[in-house]
């Protein structure tokens, strides 16, 4: 069966006039492009101190100073959390080392982690910051780190070894099972100490989460909400600087860098996403993590100094499936011909602008991630998915599918049909989801777009209450290559009456691995002891993802930072050494904030 372009409007118009409308070249878009300049903003403050300017999201009145619980803390789910609470490290995605912090560095003695503090550290109270405070953040985080988690929930002991060091003891650690336990926030002392001491002796009594002694302690810790906010990093709040329109950080000099950064102050403007994007055209703010829209995007081209920070994406938007809802999904030809049907170019661009980059490889792993453990030669051989309509309806046929009166029906005779649910007031998953909906439709599949809630799509995912869910693949959190096959076979899908997720069986038959036990595959690369057990492994689930595709990946995050040069800041630089780290993880432009190598424009 041959398609002409006449067969699918949605190559024909998509739906350039939406396309355009989308990426900002209405007439709306273009008239507003030029009407707002750097000319609005770009002053020191009136003191005369050096400022670096930001924009997040945040709440005074809402948000807890409870800093530890992160979720809920006065921006403590922003970059700029780095600036005034400090990690032990950050970690560079690309070398895989670390770039310490509050740590002068962690060594392995047999099971035992030994992790030390820099010397000399003070919080910004005056009081010294040492193993005390250590050990007893640990202790809280062990209490509180979800089961499925990795470090702290594998944690045995904790011994303070002297004023700067504890000893934290595993049992059968493995490779990088470290990482949480060096990104974790030492919190002050003086702010959770009766908390903290309670929770040294809880872990030392063999109390976890989930245990009678934890849900009492729980209970009062998550109303805990101290006054205020005790900084480790080089900068601290300003009490005085704090409204509901902008928080002023000022200089921290007792703190980690404190003298060493080169800007006096960091300004965070509040704003969502739409009103960070126009205090970027305003010339307002330097750098800016929040997703600006397509339209956005094409206005930022008229302000003066504007550049753009792009970080690497490791995850992306795609396609997951209820295989228990809609069994024929379980024949991969059908999965596959429905890959098929989209353009994932125009998606992409639909619902990301240039924010997005197109899928290669299918690997499952994002396609940087892909090439560092595959040679070219290897990757050649995977499969792709890009648009191919006759490709598509020759897979469904030979899946037993017909096409009668334009619609295609299923090997049991019933004509298909799918509901795909994305989230409301998430515009990329938006977006993809009516594209899909109007590919599919257009192909003969009789397909429904929905958005549901933002409040918890997770639990939706989680209790399989969907058809197909447009989902992430691969995954952002985890810089080990096996955190992209526990994001796509493990999550949301456990398998339980309560929670099946996708209900995907995890033994599968692969036509070259023969037959492959994926969940067992991915405790093997997360803890086997050498890296060509692990390399093993992930290059096996990376074969098995790309012939079954079991779930469409369709396109990877690109990560687009708008930044304003020569106004407050120098310039950024964009061949910096941890230029390829995860944006919201270890970001590269506060870690050159930090050690002092971004710069004020000189007066």
């Amino acid at each position: 069966m041959t398609f002409t372009p006449s067969d699918n409007p949605l190559m024909r118009d998509l739906s350039r006039r939406r396309l355009l409308r989308a990426v900002g070249f209405g007439a709306a878009g273009a008239a507003g492009a030029g009407l707002l300049t750097s000319c609005a903003g770009g002053d020191q403050a009136s003191s005369g101190a050096t400022q670096f300017t930001g924009v997040f999201d945040y709440d005074l009145d809402s948000q807890t100073r409870n800093v530890h619980v992160e979720d809920g803390a006065l921006l403590l789910n922003s970059v700029y959390k780095d600036l005034f609470l400090c990690t032990g490290g950050i970690y560079n995605w690309r070398t895989h080392e670390w770039d310490y912090l509050l740590l002068e560095g962690t060594e392995w003695d047999g099971d035992n982690l030994i992790v030390t503090l820099r010397s000399g550290l003070r919080w910004s109270d005056g009081t010294d910051l040492t193993s005390d405070d250590m050990i007893q953040s640990y202790a809280m985080r062990v209490l509180e780190a979800p089961v499925w988690g990795v470090g702290f929930p594998q944690v045995q002991e904790l011994e303070q070894l002297d004023a700067v060091s504890v000893r934290l003891g595993f049992d059968d650690p493995f490779p990088n099972i470290e990482r949480s336990i060096i990104k974790h926030r030492i919190v002050s002392k003086a702010t959770y100490a009766d908390f903290g001491e309670r929770a040294v002796q809880m872990v030392a009594d063999g109390v976890r989460q989930g245990d009678d002694e934890h849900t009492e302690f729980n209970a009062e810790f998550i109303e805990f909400n101290p006054d205020e906010i005790i900084c480790s990093g080089p900068y601290r709040f300003d009490p005085e600087q704090m409204s509901d329109a902008r928080i002023t950080l000022v200089r921290n000099e007792e703190g980690y860098q404190g003298t060493e950064v080169l800007f006096d102050e960091v300004v965070i403007h509040k704003g969502d996403n739409r009103q960070s994007a126009l205090l970027v055209q305003q010339g307002e703010v330097d750098y800016s993590t929040l997703a600006p829209s397509a339209a956005d995007q094409q206005a930022f081209q008229g302000v003066e100094g504007f550049t753009w920070i792009e970080h690497a994406g490791y995850d992306g938007c795609g396609l997951m499936f209820n295989y228990a809802a809609k069994p024929e999904l379980q024949d991969v030809r059908v999965r596959k011909a429905l890959a098929h049907i989209l353009d994932s170019d125009t998606v992409g661009q639909v619902a990301r602008g240039e924010g997005y980059t197109r899928v290669e490889h299918y690997a499952g792993l994002v396609d940087l991630q892909a090439e560092e453990i595959f040679t070219a030669d290897e990757l050649a051989g995977f499969e792709r998915y890009d648009q191919d309509l006759d490709r598509a309806a020759e897979l469904l046929e030979e899946a037993g599918w017909t096409r009668r009166d334009g619609v295609w029906h299923t090997s049991e005779g019933e004509p298909a049909s799918y509901e795909i649910i994305g989230v409301a007031g998430w515009g990329d998953f938006e977006l993809t989801a009516t594209q899909v909906e109007e590919a599919w439709n257009d192909f003969g599949i009789t397909t429904t777009a929905r958005n549901v809630p933002q409040d918890n799509p997770w639990g939706i995912w989680g209790a399989g209450d969907f058809e197909v869910a447009v989902r992430h693949w691969g995954n952002p959190e985890i810089p080990d290559y096996w955190g992209a096959f526990q994001m796509n076979f493990l999550l949301e899908n456990s398998g339980t009456e309560e929670s099946p997720g996708q209900s995907f069986d995890l033994n599968v038959e692969s036509p070259s691995q023969g037959e492959v036990d994926l969940a067992e595959l991915v405790e093997v690369a997360k803890q086997a002891e050498t890296e060509e057990e692990q390399m093993e492994a992930l290059k096996t689930m990376a074969i098995v993802f790309n012939e079954l595709l079991p779930r469409i990946p369709i396109w990877t995050y690109k990560y687009l930072s708008p930044a304003v040069e020569g106004v407050r800041v120098q310039s950024f630089d964009k061949e910096h050494p941890a230029a390829n780290n995860e944006q919201y993880q270890d970001n590269h432009v506060i870690l050159s904030l930090i050690q002092g190598d971004l710069a004020p424009v000189e007066e």
